[in-house]
């Protein structure tokens, strides 16, 4: 197993990566029902609206945006994990600097792909079915300007809570490789 530059090995900073950016994904997981209820949308519209590119309405819509949303914050704590162990500037060593890291990575994805996939995919895909503009997908519609500064903010709070649990993982992982070297 290659070590990485903090005496874990790469796998470890990939599985501590995964791990965080699930736990950010759970942290937001109420607030978009939260959104849903504040915009009196149906429970899981925000996540219904995810599914429905592939085709899919209805409770199978939900649970595929569900599945697809953690499945991406997920993958984005492993990008997460993979470039704290590419240089030593970017290495992930106080609580701090991972909320700071956290927050970065969060906005750029915002930035980056969550704005992008919305005005060019998710929006005019909602506009063009008619059926759904009479439902709760019409809510998300009339209201994108709240919807987008709702996400700008959970995808800030996605990337402290992804951060902050980063780097406690690293340090209690590094923390114990020591203690294990040291008793060995």
């Amino acid at each position: 197993m290659t070590k990485s530059y903090s005496d874990l090995p790469f796998s470890m900073m990939v599985k501590i990566g995964t791990v965080s950016g699930l736990v950010g994904g759970f942290a937001i997981f109420l607030s978009i029902f939260m959104i849903d209820l504040g915009l009196n949308a149906g429970q899981g519209t925000f996540y219904k609206v995810v599914g429905l590119p592939l085709g899919i309405t209805g409770v199978p819509a939900t649970l595929v945006g569900m599945i697809s949303h953690m499945l991406t914050a997920a993958l984005v704590g492993a990008v997460f994990g993979i470039c704290s162990d590419l240089h030593q500037k970017l290495r992930i060593f106080s609580l701090g600097r991972g909320i700071i890291a956290g927050i970065t990575t969060g906005l750029v994805v915002f930035f980056v792909f969550f704005i992008p996939l919305s005005n060019i995919l998710m929006i005019p895909i909602i506009q063009s079915s008619n059926d759904v503009l009479i439902g709760d997908a019409g809510n998300v519609l009339t209201n994108t300007n709240f919807i987008m500064l709702g996400a700008l903010e959970l995808h800030a709070v996605y990337g402290i809570v992804m951060g902050g649990f980063f780097a406690i993982a690293i340090q209690y992982e590094s923390k114990k490789q020591k203690i294990l070297k040291a008793s060995a």
